[in-house]
């Protein structure tokens, strides 16, 4: 058997045992952002990877000016970890049903900004909410300033949540009658 055709059986096989919570191995090219937390997978993505999710153009109205923006559903990001809304239906216990819903996103930018979202909210057909991780507005790469990443939502009023330089997201679980402050 050829080298290159072994290496892939064994790279295939590795993920395909790599247990829940592991990382996935970067395709060729640097990694622009970084996925973790509550998921059954974490890992970084290329552009390349996200571009591979699926790439969307959208209008995007911010500070009384149009804008179109290319990039990836934030929904989708979550989902190529495995996050998923979770089980539904009267033989689901309470607790577990559509147990995805109640966790958020936490949006991270490199000079630390924050933005938060229900991952219900920003799931398709569930939530209003559209964000887009974003790598093109007006059909050009994001400036230095900006990018390479920009998380983009559309639908927000004012762009409070849309975040420059767009790092990280982790997701995080969300405990049931927390008390406010913990």
């Amino acid at each position: 058997m050829p080298s290159s055709r072994l290496s892939g059986l064994l790279v295939g096989a590795s993920l395909a045992l790599a247990p829940a919570g592991r990382a996935l191995p970067a395709e060729s090219g640097p990694v622009v952002l970084r996925v973790d937390g509550a998921l059954p997978k974490t890992g970084g993505l290329t552009r390349a990877e996200l571009e591979s999710l699926g790439s969307s153009t959208a209008t995007w109205t911010a500070h009384g000016e149009k804008r179109t923006v290319t990039g990836v559903p934030l929904d989708r990001v979550l989902e190529r970890f495995g996050w998923t809304a979770g089980p539904m239906g009267k033989e689901v216990p309470k607790a577990e049903k559509r147990a995805g819903y109640r966790k958020v996103v936490v949006a991270t930018a490199r000079d630390g900004f924050q933005a938060v979202f229900s991952c219900a909210e920003i799931a398709e057909g569930m939530g209003a909410t559209r964000a887009l991780v974003a790598w093109a507005i007006d059909g050009k790469p994001l400036p230095p300033d900006m990018g390479p990443l920009r998380l983009v939502v559309l639908t927000d009023g004012e762009p409070a949540r849309s975040i420059y330089q767009l790092e990280s997201l982790k997701v995080l679980e969300v405990a049931a009658g927390a008390p406010a402050g913990r």
